[in-house]
């Protein structure tokens, strides 16, 4: 029995599936800041249901590509492939990890608490991490590693925003419950900043560079 048919299928259905994990979190992602920024606690719940999905998909990918190890001896670019998705599924899980704990704050009414510039400061923290993961999904998708650059200089921003957000809650904007909630929020936008390029430089080894 030739078995080469199955897993060309087989690797068609892993990629569909990372796919999947993509566009869940970058729906989730753009979701968590709207909750937030509207204490819409019907949406956050929406987005931990999105979370399960991930969660769900990243068992699957793991158990799928054990099994083609065990049957198969994948060389060169398709083994480099598989152990790329090992390594980035669970960064796609843990990112989906953050964006939940960013929508979950909408049951809080954090937003109540803010000042304008501390609400435009998660707005742009937000749009800055959705540009990073619409990158990383489309370096994916076209298997692209030469985004990295672009990526970085948005990190870098990212990071900027972060640091202003630290800065204002440090200069007393808020009182320190709802200061402490605001600083893990943006240690979440920052984390998933990082998570995007990281993503993405994996792509080097995948294409063997």
């Amino acid at each position: 029995m030739d078995l080469r048919p199955r897993f060309h299928r087989d690797l068609a259905a892993i990629d569909d599936k990372v796919c999947r994990m993509f566009d869940l979190l970058r729906a989730s992602l753009s979701e968590a800041t709207r909750v937030l920024m509207t204490a819409d606690r019907e949406g956050a719940m929406r987005v931990v249901e999105q979370d399960a999905a991930i969660d769900a998909l990243d068992h699957e990918l793991e158990a799928s590509i054990t099994r083609i190890l065990h049957l198969q001896s994948p060389m060169a670019s398709d083994l480099r492939y598989l152990v790329t998705v090992l390594r980035v599924a669970p960064e796609l899980e843990r990112s989906a990890d953050l964006v939940e704990h960013i929508a979950a704050r909408a049951a809080y009414g954090l937003v109540t608490d803010l000042t304008p510039p501390l609400v435009d400061s998660v707005r742009m923290m937000g749009d800055v991490a959705e540009r990073m993961w619409a990158s990383a999904s489309a370096s994916w998708s076209d298997r692209n590693p030469q985004t990295v650059a672009a990526l970085d200089a948005l990190d870098d921003q990212m990071d900027a925003l972060h640091d202003d957000l630290r800065e204002q809650l440090q200069r007393g904007a808020l009182p320190l419950g709802p200061a402490v909630e605001m600083a893990l929020v943006g240690r979440f936008y920052e984390r998933l900043g990082d998570h995007a390029l990281h993503v993405t430089e994996r792509l080097g080894y995948a294409a063997g560079t």
